[in-house]
């Protein structure tokens, strides 16, 4: 990486391709808008015009992009605790998605709006939730009621943006001292925080997945299950910056000058967290079936029959044994930004497959597709990368400041 990698600012770098995804965007939201209001009109639900499938599909849309901010927060803090030239790649675009916590605020409303008047959390009447009057009939979830409440819930939710905000408003003001200025007190600071960060997240995160998640089936728990949804946040994250690097500028000149061992190992981490998340996912199916309890399994058992079970099975070879093939074979795929986005397009595809398939079974004993399942994606999905193209500041593309960057750039000389 030579020395006008690091005097160019982002926006000169990516050009009027950040206005292009601007526009595809716009596109994106309104044709996800359409399908949305078409969805409450063909969708079938309790009674015409029913808006509760919206609901249902809005969840899942929700973790997704969610978890592609969450997973952009835990990336940024793993680069200021352990470095690697991966990490100024891609930080930019990392920031600019934690600066994105606030918008997920308000696109929490709905959930909550689910939450309160549309069963979001009331399950069905052969698998109740813990929101309404059947929850106090059945002890197993009136004994969770102390935890599982819509008061408590709602507090928890604030608290765990309120943590993440400020840690994303200390690494982004931190971070911008060192494009200013050469700071070893703040270059510190950021790997402590950094540190300490992944704690706290691991910890608030993982009550994040029981409260959005794990509790749409409130008899069933799972040990694990934390740890599952934090990895496949960073999975999201990881993939969707790679799409978004290989798209805004993959085939840029001064891309060519990155060297490739930098790509290399964006594409290794891409496939240690589709192992990661793999090794995670079976370890849950194996603890859960070990353990043999009405309660444990009600959750696979659930997603087993009427066509669920297809789509159980299918995740095991497309999710994790079809790209992990690819880029354990593929070494030139992981160096070249341009062919790497479409594997990981193709990881984005599977985690909305992945998250539609832990959330919708819980209303549709019978596997279907709705129509709001397609538009709720892409609705959040034109808002989120709207957004986060307004993010992306006119910033050194490299953090030239940064104590590491040295050693990198005197490697890039000494190997080329």
């Amino acid at each position: 990486m030579d020395q006008s990698a690091i005097e160019v600012s982002t926006t000169e770098f990516l050009g009027p391709r950040l206005a292009g995804l601007k526009r595809f965007a716009i596109g994106m939201g309104v044709v996800g808008l359409v399908l949305c209001a078409l969805g409450l009109f063909l969708d079938p639900g309790l009674y015409p015009k029913d808006p509760t499938p919206f609901f249902h599909a809005y969840l899942y849309a929700y973790l997704f992009w969610m978890g592609a901010t969450g997973g952009s927060l835990i990336l940024l803090m793993i680069h200021h605790v352990v470095g690697g030239g991966w990490g100024y790649i891609i930080r930019r675009f990392l920031e600019a998605a934690t600066r994105l916590l606030p918008l997920m605020v308000v696109l929490f409303v709905p959930v909550i709006f689910g939450l309160l008047y549309f069963h979001l959390y009331s399950g069905t009447p052969d698998s109740p939730g813990w929101y309404g009057p059947q929850a106090a009939a059945i002890p197993a979830i009136a004994a969770k009621s102390k935890f599982l409440n819509v008061p408590l819930f709602l507090l928890r939710t604030g608290l765990y943006f309120i943590i993440w905000m400020v840690l994303a408003y200390f690494l982004n003001r931190w971070g911008a001292i060192l494009d200013r200025r050469r700071d070893i007190a703040t270059f510190n600071r950021l790997n402590y925080l950094g540190s300490w960060g992944l704690i706290i997240y691991a910890l608030t995160g993982s009550f994040a997945a029981f409260d959005w998640v794990m509790s749409l089936t409130p008899t069933w728990y799972s040990t694990i299950f934390g740890l599952l949804f934090l990895v496949s946040q960073v999975l999201t994250g990881m993939a969707l910056m790679l799409v978004l690097f290989g798209w805004l500028a993959g085939d840029k000149p001064l891309t060519r000058e990155v060297p490739r061992g930098y790509f290399r190992d964006l594409g290794n981490l891409l496939l240690t967290f589709i192992m990661l998340w793999a090794y995670m996912s079976f370890s849950q199916y194996l603890l859960t079936f070990t353990g043999d309890s009405t309660d444990e399994i009600s959750w696979y058992i659930r997603r087993a029959h009427q066509g669920w079970g297809f789509i159980s099975l299918a995740l095991i070879p497309i999710h994790f044994f079809l790209p992990f093939t690819v880029l354990l074979v593929g070494s030139g795929i992981k160096r070249d930004p341009l062919r790497l986005r479409w594997v990981a397009a193709y990881v984005i595809g599977m985690r909305l497959m992945d998250l539609w398939w832990w959330v919708t079974p819980t209303f549709r004993p019978r596997i279907s597709l709705s129509i709001s399942d397609v538009g709720a994606p892409l609705l959040l999905g034109g808002i989120w990368l709207w957004m986060w193209a307004t993010q992306v500041k006119d910033e050194p593309l490299v953090p030239a400041h940064d104590p590491r960057i040295e050693g990198h750039m005197l490697e890039v000389v000494e190997h080329g």
